[in-house]
């Protein structure tokens, strides 16, 4: 059974936003991040349950490699919503709306 992943308008600029950072940093750096969202986007399309809830109806997936989680929820007819793309010192508060 496949899932529908979908990116949230938010998570999409937060990942375009960490692609410049590590880019500048490092050339092809920020393809290799981009590589990773790929990965786990592959991963989420497989069995996002595999993932249990870490806040809530909210559950997360750590980047290899990379500070970063995505964080999503799992939607009615097999779909998963990425809300956000978090760098680990940021707080989920930023982006929960508390």
């Amino acid at each position: 059974m496949t899932w529908q992943v979908i990116f949230e308008a938010a998570a999409l600029a937060e990942i375009a936003q960490a692609f410049a950072a590590h880019e500048q940093q490092s050339y092809g750096l920020g393809g290799d991040f981009l590589r990773v969202v790929a990965a786990i986007e592959e991963q989420l399309t497989r069995n996002p349950q595999a993932f249990p809830p870490s806040r809530g109806r909210f559950r997360r997936i750590w980047l290899r490699r990379f500070p970063y989680a995505l964080h999503f929820e799992l939607l009615s007819e097999q779909r998963v919503s990425v809300l956000a793309c978090v760098q680990h010192q940021r707080s989920p508060a930023l982006w929960l709306g508390n």
